[in-house]
């Protein structure tokens, strides 16, 4: 496959991506509004909190088209200018994508936490109200800002990496540089034509490192807990049990997803440069697996919560989603109450 063919396939994903992100995202958006959820408690704003990022972040990966190329073992997050503006700025807005992707991953391992609690632990649920809940949504945009600081940092150009990309852009793209904006994650450095580590790039890998191990450690360890706990309170009510069933069918779907995506991708960009294997241009698999996530997950919930799903049929087919009040929140309530008792 050519290198250049990864610039179309890169668009489709984009578009595919942002048309099934605004669609999926403002529809729950409009049935968390529309909807009587005043018993989901703060699950309902973590989720409204999530949609909103989730547009947001969207929208940046429209606006920057990102490119991932993985050549003279530095990884190139390359943008590709719209209008043109300073090299500063550009590398102020790559570095807010970087922190952005951290941010999804991050709040997403915080939704886990959640139901973690709800299923294991209700009355940790207070840690999520107030100020508490607050905390938890700046707590997850320090992570994202550290992120995105880090790469603007501790990842300045050279006249290594600035060679290379040339290189990248003539021989791969045919991309001219004065519209490319980048940020190289270069772990090595040459002195005396001898290869070196560079401490301070090897810095900010770990510190990626640490956030990604830890928020896909949060996401498996409080799975695998609300899966036990859901399993062990079956047996309540015929109502409880199905709402069981759909949230863990949810919780699969949602732990796997993410996997594919976001997890696996991205750690096998950090680890082929670091031993010596340049991908180059399929480094944009992740480019295209990251454009589809930001939809895929609220579309998980829609679809397979029978109320959202129910309430989404009836607007297809001009019924009246307001009028007629739906009870997830109190099957979630029941649920929470049977997760208690167990």
């Amino acid at each position: 496959m050519s290198d250049r063919q990864w610039l179309e396939i890169t668009t489709y994903a984009d578009h595919i991506g942002f048309s099934i992100s605004t669609i999926a995202n403002f529809t729950l958006l409009l049935l968390l509004a529309t909807r009587p959820t005043k018993t989901l408690g703060s699950y309902k704003y973590l989720m409204i909190s999530f949609c909103v990022f989730s547009l947001f972040y969207t929208s940046i990966e429209t606006f920057l088209r990102p490119l991932i190329h993985i050549y003279d073992n530095t990884i190139f997050v390359i943008q590709r200018k719209r209008f043109e503006y300073s090299e500063t700025t550009a590398r102020a807005i790559s570095s807010t994508y970087c922190g952005c992707y951290a941010m999804s991953f991050t709040l997403f391992a915080v939704h886990f936490v959640y139901r973690y609690y709800a299923a294991c632990k209700p009355d940790n649920l207070r840690y999520f109200q107030g100020l508490y809940f607050v905390a938890w949504v700046v707590g997850a945009m320090a992570i994202a800002g550290s992120w995105g600081f880090a790469a603007f940092i501790l990842y300045p150009e050279t006249e290594r990496t600035k060679t290379a990309l040339l290189h990248v852009l003539k021989t791969s793209y045919d991309l001219d540089p004065a519209w490319i904006g980048n940020v190289p994650y270069s772990y090595w450095r040459t002195e005396n034509g001898v290869e070196y580590l560079n401490p301070r790039n090897v810095i900010g890998i770990l510190q990626h490192g640490v956030i990604m191990t830890v928020s896909f450690g949060t996401v498996f360890y409080c799975g695998f807990q609300t899966h036990k706990t859901i399993q062990a309170t079956r047996g309540v009510s015929d109502r409880t049990r199905e709402f069981q069933n759909q949230l863990f069918k949810a919780l699969v779907l949602q732990t796997i997803i993410p996997t594919f995506l976001m997890y696996l991708p991205t750690t096998m960009l950090f680890v082929t440069p670091f031993v010596g294997l340049n991908i180059g241009c399929y480094g944009n698999i992740t480019t295209a697996t990251v454009h589809l996530y930001p939809g895929i997950d609220p579309l998980v919930l829609i679809l397979l919560i029978k109320d959202f799903r129910r309430t989404l049929l009836r607007v297809i087919t001009c019924g009246s989603p307001i009028n007629r009040r739906i009870d997830t929140s109190a099957t979630m309530k029941s649920y929470q109450l049977s997760a208690s008792k167990a």
